[in-house]
């Protein structure tokens, strides 16, 4: 069984797909996903979440 987890963001900068030596493509990126929560008074905050995808994923 899998682990999903769903998150909704906005891309940081454009994702980076490269190859490993065995040829199997990797794809890295990172989004902004903003808190669902704002203090009285508060800026609304973003967490940075650094993403990796293998295989057919990153294709």
């Amino acid at each position: 069984m899998l682990n999903v987890a769903v998150l909704m963001g906005r891309l940081v900068a454009d994702p980076e797909l490269r190859h490993t030596p065995n040829d199997i493509a990797v794809t890295s990126f990172t989004i902004a996903v903003d808190r669902s929560y704002v203090k009285a008074g508060a800026e609304r905050q973003a967490d940075f979440i650094d993403i990796v995808a293998w295989r057919s994923t990153a294709e």
